[in-house]
């Protein structure tokens, strides 16, 4: 069963991997692609924008923009009018080249002046337009771009600008260049930048998911223990309640005939010795009972197996019952005890009925249990929360023999009684205050004790309770109700 587990968590592994590297991986190439075909594109526009910005500023500079008649002379000299124009184009020319652009002049299809030379020493001198080139200018005297132009045995980014004569035939060509070679490098150099960001960025990607993904196993890893701890420790807690519950059943049969036939037997004995004796079987029989039915309420409240109900109740009804139960041994041990209440507080409220009888009861018990001398007070408060609820406190203070204050830390969480060698007369389980611990901590509420060895305890616990109505203890107590 392990090995079935761990494989299906290595393919949950690797499905998580690949849901989450491939896809990203794919996405990066893709990006990476699509990044550097735009960057070519942008790189091309701003090419084709600086060319037609140096062209029409050259023309524009020495008046060659202007309409006119182009010429060449006998001596090749080019007119337009009767203004001789130079292919070098002066200063703005030289200024164009230093910063790598070849800016010239050709009449009809072939450059006119022999001075012009590129960044890489390449002469323009006698250079002719493409035929194919020159063609499209003629038929369309539009404007053109081209990525690779071919002048003087070099290859260009051109930038063309013809003009037309009077005839309209194409005479002059406004030309700006930029070495093919060298926009290459830079758009290399740029690509190179896009794909290391973007590896870059891949890898940092991948990481960040194998990350996640090594979480996210983890987490499902978690959860998978945390289910099967949860279902062993269900199962593991219906086995012991049931074991309990069948426990509790085979002794109680045997147990309620031990305690009928005490019955009879001081029904029918008179003998001082006999009977004292059978009390003491009967007295046995009884705690038996008790812890069993202890040891089972503890195993159902560590099961789970256990919901708040919503009763509608009287506080001086409740707090009269848990009362009558603690009265017989209250009167046997000679002992006072006094009930208080906040007479505000009001009289019918809606809560858990049983489970506060029960805590109630198990407090009420134990002060009893502990107590030989003086007497045990209840006192019942409350704080209001809102208009609709209060928080009840009930107070068990008691003069009994008391707990080391080391020792008062433990009574809510350890099985067994604490500081057995100062109560080694008294019998029970220890789990009655476990026991009111759970309860109380299903019911949202808070128990506290607070103890003194010689001079008794005082438990306290306190429970949000719903208000039915505005009636009061005082109201209630004074009509006599």
């Amino acid at each position: 069963m392990k090995e079935n587990g761990s494989g299906k968590l290595r393919t949950v592994f690797l499905r998580i991997i690949g849901i989450s590297i491939i896809p990203l991986f794919i996405m990066g190439t893709a990006i990476c692609i699509f990044t550097d075909i735009n960057v070519r594109k942008i790189l091309e526009e701003e090419i084709k924008k600086e060319l037609r910005t140096a062209a029409y500023g050259l023309g524009e500079n020495y008046g060659l923009m202007d309409q006119g008649d182009y010429r060449i002379g006998d001596d090749g000299t080019v007119f337009k009018g009767e203004t001789v124009v130079s292919g070098h184009l002066g200063r703005l020319g030289d200024e164009y080249l230093k910063n790598g652009l070849v800016c010239t002049f050709f009449f009809e299809d072939t450059r006119i002046d022999t001075t012009v030379t590129d960044q890489s020493g390449n002469s323009m001198a006698g250079s002719k337009l493409d035929s194919e080139i020159y063609g499209k200018l003629c038929t369309t005297g539009e404007e053109l771009f081209c990525e690779a132009a071919d002048l003087g045995g070099r290859t260009y980014y051109g930038y063309y600008i013809p003009k037309r004569n009077s005839d309209g035939e194409v005479r002059a060509v406004f030309f700006a260049g930029r070495l093919r070679s060298e926009v290459m490098k830079n758009v290399k150099v740029v690509t190179e930048t896009i794909i290391f960001i973007g590896f870059a960025m891949l890898l940092f990607g991948i990481v960040v998911s194998l990350l996640c993904a090594i979480y996210m196993v983890s987490y499902i890893l978690r959860h998978f223990q945390n289910e099967e701890n949860t279902r062993t420790k269900q199962t593991v807690s219906q086995e012991r309640l049931d074991f309990m519950a069948l426990v509790s059943r085979e002794v109680r049969d045997p147990v309620d005939a031990i305690t009928i036939l005490s019955d009879r037997i001081l029904e029918e004995e008179t003998s001082p010795h006999i009977r004292e004796e059978v009390l003491g079987i009967k007295g046995a029989s009884n705690s038996l009972m008790i812890s069993l039915d202890s040891v089972y309420e503890y195993s159902r409240l560590e099961s789970g197996e256990i919901a708040v109900n919503a009763d509608e109740y009287d506080i001086t009804k409740l707090v009269g019952g848990c009362c009558d139960k603690a009265r017989p041994g209250i009167e046997r041990k000679g002992l006072d005890f006094k009930v208080e209440y906040n007479r505000s507080m009001p009289v019918y409220l809606k809560g858990d009925y049983e489970k506060l009888r029960q805590i109630l009861d198990n407090l009420l018990e134990n002060a009893v249990k502990y107590t030989f001398d003086g007497g045990v007070v209840l006192d019942v408060d409350y704080r209001k929360i809102t208009a609709e609820k209060i928080d009840v406190t009930f107070t068990v203070t008691d003069t009994g023999v008391g707990i080391r204050k080391e020792d008062a830390q433990k009574l809510f969480s350890s099985i067994g009684k604490v500081g057995q060698n100062k109560n080694v007369s008294i019998k029970g389980t220890g789990l009655g205050l476990l026991i009111c611990k759970r309860l109380v901590s299903v019911l949202d509420g808070r128990i506290s004790v607070e103890s003194e060895i010689g001079k008794g305890s005082k438990f306290r616990f306190s429970v949000p309770q719903d208000v039915l109505n505005e009636k009061t203890v005082g109201e209630y107590m004074d009509n006599g109700i």
